[in-house]
């Protein structure tokens, strides 16, 4: 009888049926953060902004967390911290209009 622990026992058990749709999720997570700065409930708002960076592909997830140390952007419900916050959200939104997951640009195919 072996006394190691499976590494990693979902590999096998479970059977996924589809992946999921984290481009939905992200949407969802967006109007919530909306919502909480539109309604001034600052808290919530830090928090979900934070999610949304946990639910970033890895290098816009790297990119989002840098900025926010070297910007110091922390929760603070003064004018200044709800401003750094903002601006913290603005670039996580740029760095999702790039990789084209908002916003997205679609191209119409012409002929002459």
């Amino acid at each position: 009888m072996s006394t190691n622990p499976d590494p990693a026992p979902y590999l096998f058990k479970e059977k996924y049926t589809k992946p999921i749709d984290y481009e939905s999720n992200l949407s969802i997570q967006m109007s919530r953060i909306a919502t909480f700065r539109s309604n001034r409930q600052y808290r919530e708002y830090f928090t979900s902004v934070d999610t949304l960076v946990f639910m970033l592909p890895k290098k816009m997830r790297s990119d989002a967390l840098e900025y926010k140390k070297n910007n110091n952007v922390s929760m603070d419900v003064s004018t200044n911290g709800v401003n750094k916050y903002d601006e913290f959200w603005m670039y996580v939104n740029e760095l999702l209009e790039d990789a084209n997951l908002i916003y997205r640009t679609g191209y119409i195919k012409t002929y002459e």
